[in-house]
């Protein structure tokens, strides 16, 4: 027993699974310990939540851009200058909450 790690966790995998697992593992270098220890603590999830107030935003936008795309096509398009520049604005905000 690790005395430094006394906890133990199982879960299970398909066939596939354990052969993709394997590969990667070799292919890292490192134990499955290592590996899987790494692949755990080093990820970022982000919650549940989060991502459903993700998804609205990302539907808000496309809805804004398919407004915006359609005053173009009936020659408006000078008059959509500030909504695509906010558009381009809250689109940067949203890509960067997503990168961190």
């Amino acid at each position: 027993m690790n005395k430094s790690r006394p906890n133990k966790i199982t879960f299970r995998l398909s066939d596939s699974e354990l052969q993709d697992l394997r590969s990667r593992v070799e292919k890292s270098g490192f134990n499955e310990q290592q590996y899987l220890t790494r692949a755990v603590f080093s990820k970022t999830l982000i919650e549940k939540e989060t991502l459903h107030q993700l998804l609205i935003e990302l539907r808000r936008q496309g809805v804004n851009l398919n407004q915006i795309a359609r005053a173009c096509n009936s020659g408006n398009a000078p008059l959509e200058t500030d909504r695509i520049n906010q558009s381009i604005t809250d689109l940067e905000e949203l890509w960067q909450s997503l990168r961190q």
